[in-house]
């Protein structure tokens, strides 16, 4: 009798370890995604730091993202820590977005900026979110 209250037991234990096993490792996974996204996000909004930047350093850059009022138009790509970024410009409403794109294996992360004209030099207006 003693016997099969013991191997209840043990099972019983042995299920709620596998239970918080799987918690642990679920609580885990959630966690590195969370720190993978933020470094995605921190690499799309660098790359559209950057896209200003070149916008007002190169003038033909200027022009490409000035004319780019029907579809987007590739600006620049480059990297950010283990991150790479794509960085594209629409013209709009006499604003130019862009669109930051994080990107680390299969995963994905936005940013989108939009840069203002304002006495010859390009400056962020403000961040879409």
């Amino acid at each position: 009798m003693f016997s099969v209250f013991g191997i209840c037991a043990l099972g019983t234990l042995m299920f709620l370890s596998a239970t918080i096993y799987a918690i642990s490792m679920n609580h885990t996974a959630s966690a590195r995604r969370f720190l993978e996204r933020g470094v995605l996000r921190n690499a799309a909004e660098d790359g559209v730091r950057l896209a200003v930047a070149k916008l007002n350093a190169e003038p033909q850059t200027a022009a490409k993202a000035e004319t780019a009022t029907a579809k987007h138009v590739r600006l620049l790509d480059g990297a950010s820590g283990d991150a790479k970024y794509t960085v594209y410009a629409r013209k709009k409403d006499g604003k130019i977005l862009l669109l930051g794109i994080g990107a680390k294996g299969a995963e994905r992360a936005r940013a989108v900026g939009v840069a203002r004209e304002q006495d010859g030099t390009y400056a962020m207006d403000h961040w879409e979110r």
